[in-house]
């Protein structure tokens, strides 16, 4: 993995192309070039923007995100890099391990000011599909997409967010399209992973006694977190 500086950026990618084309990144997110897939730069607390464009003669999505102070997130920024800079390492790894049920990220870019980040760009693989997002599974989807998820894990991929809309089912099966960059405990991490998929889908992912241990984990960190919830009056947190 190569990195390189400009136009403010540290710059993060595999391929030489992709580093080398970031100025045309910042010409397409400034020109809107491309189709619009979400917009929330209005938000007053994570500016977020995502386009499909062309890049060096592929099909692309570009993400962009601004950040407002955050005492926690810049510190993890700051000892850890950014996000985009985390998942795009993880990607990495998972390549090399010859798991590719991910998109490929070609790009990452964090700006920082005064050790404050302040802005992330990320340039990933377009992956044309369909999301389950508006309908129920099949059984034969839901075991496909089981496996997957477990085989992610054995790669190294978190999802943090497990829900229909986060599987893409393509022409080469079924693909994870939103995942994780590094965590500080991956084994509570994955834990909820199947959890969640289990309480959206109603079926197990597999685990073996370390990751069942894992589960125990994270449901008993989870009660405790509700209890202090539900005593501020606040709603509890989804299992």
């Amino acid at each position: 993995m190569k990195s390189k500086t400009a136009s403010g950026f540290r710059i993060f990618s595999a391929d030489e192309t992709f580093a080398d084309a970031f100025p045309t990144v910042l010409e397409i997110l400034r020109e809107r070039r491309g189709v619009v897939l979400a917009d929330r730069m209005d938000s007053p607390k994570r500016k977020r923007f995502i386009m499909k464009a062309e890049l060096a003669g592929t099909t692309v999505v570009i993400k962009r995100e601004l950040f407002i102070f955050r005492f926690d997130r810049s510190l993890k920024a700051l000892l850890f890099g950014s996000d985009a800079v985390s998942i795009f390492e993880c990607s990495r790894r998972a390549e090399l391990r010859g798991f590719k049920e991910i998109p490929r990220f070609f790009l990452a870019a964090e700006r920082f000011e005064k050790g404050i980040l302040r802005e992330a760009i990320s340039v990933m693989e377009f992956l044309d599909g369909e999301d389950l997002s508006n309908q129920t599974p099949a059984r034969e989807d839901l075991t496909e997409m089981r496996d997957l998820l477990a085989r992610a894990h054995d790669a190294g991929v978190i999802s943090g967010d497990v829900h229909a809309g986060n599987f893409l089912r393509t022409r080469d099966g079924f693909k994870l399209i939103d995942f994780r960059g590094r965590k500080v405990f991956p084994g509570i991490a994955k834990a909820r992973d199947r959890i969640c998929f289990k309480n959206c889908f109603g079926m197990d992912v597999p685990a073996d006694r370390t990751g069942r241990f894992f589960e125990a984990l994270f449901r008993a960190t989870l009660w405790l977190r509700n209890l202090g919830r539900r005593l501020r009056g606040l709603k509890p947190l989804a299992g």
